[in-house]
């Protein structure tokens, strides 16, 4: 097949969205899910045994909070990180093929092996290479020219890291239809590699 070459410079929004899907592809998004039903449950207890008081009122807004994870720092360590690294000032230009990922920047020339990643997550805004613990490369979907060279590139993905597909293969196809946010395929086994936390790059070969 012909190589997929996209070209795109960085986003904080990309950022952003990137956390939320990694988070949601991790058991940290049902265990979070868990408490927020244990909150929800201790308020209505409480309000039931003792009335409508501000402390027995007071579980409600904090099982929401922790339900839609607004509890949590990591956007503000994102907007520190992206704020504070020069390579997200830079424009990145990736070509992706069956040898594995050619990776450019106006200070960085690598190539990449598929090999470096365990798993593949797709969102709405943002594709996940991932190969670690809060460690990913962000693909933009607005980097892809159309669906379907959007359609190629996670076929090429997928087939590389010999992933299997989590949920309805026809509704990660379609964006619209995208479960929770976020799909993912996932590899038996992990590749470990030193990296920069959340990376929105593909990181130079160590």
């Amino acid at each position: 097949m012909e190589p997929i070459r996209l070209e795109f410079d960085n986003r904080l929004s990309d950022q952003l969205e990137a956390d939320r899907l990694d988070y949601r592809t991790t058991a940290y998004w049902k265990i979070d899910k868990v408490v927020a039903l244990i909150l929800l449950g201790t308020g209505a207890y409480a309000a039931a045994g003792a009335g409508l008081h501000w402390w027995t009122l007071v579980w409600f807004p904090v099982a929401a909070a922790e339900w839609f994870n607004l509890l949590s720092l990591r956007p503000l360590q994102v907007r520190w990180f992206f704020k504070r690294n020069p390579k997200f000032r830079e424009t990145y230009r990736l070509t992706f093929s069956e040898e594995g990922i050619h990776f450019q920047t106006a200070s960085i020339d690598s190539q990449i092996a598929w090999t470096h990643y365990s798993r593949v997550a797709e969102g709405r805004e943002v594709i996940l290479l991932i190969y670690g613990t809060r460690m990913y490369t962000v693909i933009p979907t607005r980097a892809f020219a159309d669906a379907a060279q959007r359609t190629a590139f996670l076929d090429l993905a997928t087939r590389q890291r010999g992933g299997r597909l989590t949920g309805d293969p026809s509704a990660i196809r379609r964006p619209q239809d995208d479960v929770k946010g976020g799909r993912q395929w996932r590899q038996s086994g992990q590749h470990s590699q030193h990296s920069q936390h959340g990376q929105a790059v593909p990181p130079p070969s160590s």
